[in-house]
């Protein structure tokens, strides 16, 4: 079983991801992505999480969704730019995924996932909402934010994900038809969306 989990930002993505991938038994595709991206790339995990947090590329914007779990600080001296460059880690993010999924039993993060999986038997594609002011706080107590720097990262990360899904993939991110299952975590809480996302897995999966 395949479960892919896209999430506004601050829904709660990451801690959710975590519970359902232990409650099941699988394996949690997130944080490790871009060491295993660099290591395909032949170049450092430094290198490539330096360009996790820039609106300004394309692989960028990919690894930030799908890499990263908590804000990265934003190196400004990485040898390797440009276009080739770019093309390089989306490629290699993209066969990444699709290896991992072929083998089940995996939980991966991300909307990109969603997009690059569809239409692979035994998945369950599922996306986390949350109302704006329930995000706010959480973020403001998990990263210290001010409730105005967490608005403006809640703006700026959930446009970062609509926009990449319409370009790369003609995928309208959010839209509860390209999902199987929409949970707000703000009504059902941490645990009761685990819950509800596990429920789901494994009648999907019988």
């Amino acid at each position: 079983m395949i479960v892919t989990i896209s999430r506004e930002y601050g829904a709660g993505g990451l801690v959710v991801a975590d519970g359902v991938a232990r409650e099941l038994g699988y394996e949690l595709m997130t944080d490790d992505l871009p060491a295993v991206v660099a290591a395909r790339l032949g170049t450092s995990t430094e290198e490539i999480a330096a360009r996790v947090d820039s609106d300004s590329s394309i692989s960028e914007r990919m690894l930030s969704d799908l890499g990263a779990a908590t804000p990265e600080v934003v190196s400004v001296g990485s040898s390797r730019t440009g276009a080739d460059f770019d093309e390089d880690v989306r490629r290699q993010i993209e066969e990444t995924i699709r290896e991992r999924a072929r083998a089940g039993d995996v939980v991966i993060l991300g909307r990109l996932g969603n997009a690059l999986l569809a239409g692979f038997p035994k998945l369950l594609r599922v996306f986390l909402t949350a109302a704006r002011p329930w995000r706010i706080a959480r973020l403001t107590e998990t990263f210290g934010f001010t409730p105005e720097e967490a608005a403006r990262e809640v703006e700026r990360k959930d446009a970062a994900r609509r926009k990449i899904s319409k370009e790369r993939y003609a995928f309208t991110w959010g839209d509860p038809r390209n999902y199987d299952l929409v949970v707000d975590t703000s009504r059902f809480g941490i645990d009761g969306t685990v819950d509800l996302v596990t429920a789901a897995a494994r009648a999907a999966g019988a």
